[in-house]
């Protein structure tokens, strides 16, 4: 608008100009031609003469010309340039666009992106919250296994984010289950429920959602060192050489195996046998039905203070230093795992990967076909007595009094909690959404990464 104005006034101006340009002509060839005068001052009275212009006034007016003629050359320029970019009025492509186009297009964009660009308007809004590109999204990254078509993916995936980044950052929630009367042993949890065996004998069931302890079994004479639960039934093992199966729908014993001669450190179980394994250095497989002891392996030459069924396979690690591999079918050693430096204290085997800690401090990784140690996490300052594993962590405690979550991939600690017990952790199991240990100060600890989330589908 302004520029305008200015060459509005400028014409005006040039246009005055011009005017008397041509009045002094016409003054100038209609006046009478006079006789020279040799005078050099000329008289005021005479009438029709014009005072005469000095020579600064007409080098002004020069200047005055040329620099009129530098503007008009300049604004016509830049009039020129700017028409030569003036696209017209800016369109809303995405507005006008069909909606599967718009959804497509913007498919291609990173989250943080389509997140930054649906505050544009409310079509961009509307577009960027299509929930196939969510649901693309999440099963992209998380390879998810849901069929809900109705589920708002954009919340899931939100959810989701929010949830890996407190992981990243160690953000929790800790909530402490206080109950048991002697060291807690041995844990392990589900969707509803924790379920703990203690020193004082006792088998607590604890509320999730409350943190209150809901049952406690009471049947074993001496310390509960470990358990494992389905649906139906428990398996505990005691340092009284005794292992119970329970049924979980009455909580009441169904059967007691004897046949170990020491502690039974360790059970596991599948349809069909119940394997346990002792201080006595054995191993002992027994009919689930019946309780039948099926088969005898000894093959260590110290306790047998951990083991992992998958399939038909068993892997046992000892204080023996080393880790074994058996067919529970014949009983044989099918490989050995040699690497660490001192006795093991626990083990875990997913068909490919065995993940194993010891005495020597060190957590390793090894490829269970081959029998290659590929990774070693080194940190813990005592022994590292228990771990679980998944995908992409391992999480493992210590008598060092710490928690920590290590890179499976890289062996990188990720993070170390160090103020969650005071004394030694026995044992620790984790999912996406917490971890829980327990202690020997008789506590057991719950740390939630989902406090405030919507874990319907976490």
């Amino acid at each position: 608008m302004t520029f305008t104005l200015f060459q509005q006034n400028k014409s005006l101006i040039s246009s005055n100009d011009s005017a008397m340009g041509e009045e002094f002509i016409s003054i100038r060839k209609h006046q009478p031609k006079k006789p020279y005068n040799h005078s050099l001052v000329s008289k005021s009275s005479r009438r029709g003469m014009r005072p005469m212009r000095s020579s600064s006034s007409l080098s002004s007016n020069k200047r005055r010309h040329q620099s009129s003629t530098t503007n008009n050359t300049f604004y016509n320029t830049t009039t020129t340039r700017t028409n030569q970019f003036d696209f017209g009025p800016k369109k809303d492509f995405i507005r006008l666009l069909p909606y599967e186009i718009a959804t497509a297009i913007v498919s291609y964009l990173d989250p943080t992106v389509l997140c930054s660009i649906s505050t544009v308007s409310k079509s961009w809004y509307t577009v960027t919250r299509c929930n196939e590109i969510w649901r693309k999204k999440s099963n992209d990254r998380w390879q998810l296994n849901i069929s809900h078509y109705q589920l708002d993916w954009y919340h899931l995936y939100k959810q989701r984010s929010i949830l890996n980044t407190r992981w990243n950052q160690g953000q929790v929630a800790t909530h402490y289950l206080i109950g048991h009367l002697d060291s807690v042993y041995c844990l392990q949890f589900d969707k509803h429920k924790i379920i703990t065996g203690s020193r004082d004998r006792s088998i607590k069931f604890w509320d999730l959602a409350t943190y209150q302890c809901t049952q406690t079994l009471v049947g074993h004479e001496g310390s509960v060192l470990c358990l494992k639960y389905n649906d139906q039934i428990m398996v505990s093992g005691s340092s009284d050489t005794t292992i119970i199966v329970w049924n979980l729908k009455t909580f009441q014993p169904i059967m007691r195996l004897r046949g170990h001669t020491a502690g039974v450190l360790d059970v596991c179980f599948n349809e069909q046998v119940i394997i346990s394994c002792s201080k006595d250095r054995t191993i002992r497989i027994w009919d689930i039905y019946t309780g039948e002891l099926l088969k005898t392996i000894l093959g260590h030459q110290g306790p047998v203070n951990a083991i992992q069924l998958y399939q038909n396979k068993l892997v046992s690690a000892s204080g023996d230093a080393l880790i074994k591999m058996w067919d529970i079918h014949t009983g044989e050693c099918l490989r050995k795992y040699e690497g660490h430096t001192r006795g093991l204290a626990c083990v875990r085997y997913d068909g490919t990967r065995i993940v194993s800690g010891s005495n020597d401090k060190t957590i390793r990784v090894w490829n269970a076909e081959t029998g290659d140690c590929i990774l070693s996490c080194e940190g813990h300052t005592d022994l590292v007595r228990t771990l679980n594993f998944d995908q992409d962590r391992i999480v493992s405690a210590s008598y060092d009094q710490s928690i920590r979550v290590w890179d499976i991939k890289t062996g990188a600690c990720l993070l170390n909690f160090q103020s969650g017990h005071t004394s030694w952790v026995f044992d620790v199991h984790f999912d996406s959404t917490r971890i829980v240990s327990a202690s020997q100060d008789q506590r057991v600890l719950v740390m939630d990464f989902t406090f405030g989330l919507d874990t319907q589908f976490l």
